[in-house]
């Protein structure tokens, strides 16, 4: 099962060579067509990045592949629309190593941020569950809601929910009825979890500022929800299967609801084609790069607003496809009238929903293009960086 780890970064990658020794460690390194890895930079990436993954491949027995802005032009003038509607200096360009991962037979790809520390256990051998069929322990609620940030001990007994979780549905847990079973369905995506800093909210984090020590006694290592039980997940110490890839947009315009917004468009296919989303292991120790948590919340306010009407428009938009990437199809037309305004919205409001559809659209067009036109050959090892 070929796997794919990807990362963006504006450093010099250093924290790969805990993965790649992880990785041999648990005899993932054995045949270079079984993993790789994929670095994507920005403008403010050193070019010392190209050098260290380099020396990474030259260490061990599979490819690191660094692809700065000259090789991601490259690869892109086959999707200019794609190649013209991501931005620079945005973690989104993530997009281009998963759209990479998919043209270059990934059949799991993970997508780790630059301030994620591989931890001892097998790292890539437990997201590879993804593809499998449990079995794992199932969660359901009768609100269709779960929050699995619920299973972690923090420090002083802090409660707190995943960032991008609906603001009107916290602290309602006492209302609802809660049902656990054991699943055989398909795990689609695997979303590990983490340990010091969680990922949460600007608002919550200032005001609780938790520190994970584990997860709270009782609760399985891994487990998921029933289709139709919803959580966010982000786009961090994540695992996808290769055929969600094509539903899998993070849209450089909706700030910090990207992978968020993604996560409920993918959960709403798996609902519709009977998958789940594991949660749990393998955990990563987050080490949160700094970051001004008034900026952040600058860039959640309006996601926090705008996610319910998202999210009840979703679950409202019938679906007959038979794949993620038809079913993405029909959210990206199905979207446009299901999401309409609600109340006042702002310009920028009606920015994020007009930027999020318009990229929906190029990315389903460009994974159209490449069922009509598979990839040909392989962007030159020494433009893209490869080892």
């Amino acid at each position: 099962m070929k796997t794919t780890l990807l990362t963006t970064t504006i450093h010099v990658p250093e924290l790969l060579t805990a993965y790649a020794q992880n990785a041999r460690a648990h005899g993932h390194a054995g045949a270079p067509d079984q993993l790789d890895f994929v670095v994507v930079g920005d403008r403010k990436t050193p070019a010392a990045a190209a050098d260290f993954c380099r020396r990474l491949a030259d260490e061990h027995p599979f490819a690191c592949t660094y692809l700065d802005i000259p090789a991601q032009q490259e690869y892109l003038s086959r999707f200019p629309r794609l190649w013209q509607h991501l931005r620079f200096d945005s973690i989104q360009r993530r997009n281009i190593g998963l759209l990479w991962a998919y043209e270059h037979g990934a059949e799991v790809a993970i997508t780790i941020d630059d301030d994620n520390f591989a931890l001892g256990g097998d790292f890539i051998g437990l997201h590879r569950q993804v593809g499998s069929f449990g079995p794992l322990p199932a969660f359901a609620t009768s609100s269709g809601w779960f929050n699995v940030c619920g299973t972690l001990a923090a420090d002083d007994g802090v409660a707190f929910y995943h960032r991008g979780y609906p603001w009107d549905l916290r602290w309602r847990e006492a209302e609802e009825f809660q049902s656990e079973s054991v699943s055989n369905r398909r795990i689609v995506v695997n979303a590990g979890l983490w340990l010091d800093d969680p990922d949460i909210d600007a608002l919550a984090r200032m005001a609780r500022q938790p520190v994970v020590r584990g997860r709270k006694p009782g609760t399985p290592p891994s487990f998921c929800l029933e289709p139709g039980t919803w959580s966010p997940f982000n786009s961090q110490n994540t695992s996808l299967l290769r055929a969600v890839l094509p539903a899998y947009f993070l849209s450089p315009y909706n700030g910090r609801y990207d992978d968020i917004w993604a996560s409920y468009i993918i959960a709403r296919i798996a609902e519709h084609l009977g998958d789940v989303i594991a949660f749990g292991e393998p955990w990563v120790r987050q080490k949160r790069n700094p970051h001004d948590l008034w900026r952040d919340l600058d860039q959640e306010r309006d996601g926090m607003i705008l996610t319910p009407g998202f999210c009840h428009a979703l679950r409202n938009i019938a679906l007959r496809g038979a794949s993620y990437h038809q079913c993405f199809g029909e959210l990206a037309d199905g979207l446009a009238a299901a999401w309409s305004e609600s109340g006042r919205w702002t310009e920028t409001q009606r920015e994020w929903r007009q930027r999020l559809l318009e990229g929906m659209a190029i990315w389903h067009a460009t994974f159209d293009s490449i069922a009509a036109a598979p990839l040909s050959g392989q962007v030159s090892a020494q433009t893209a960086g490869a080892c």
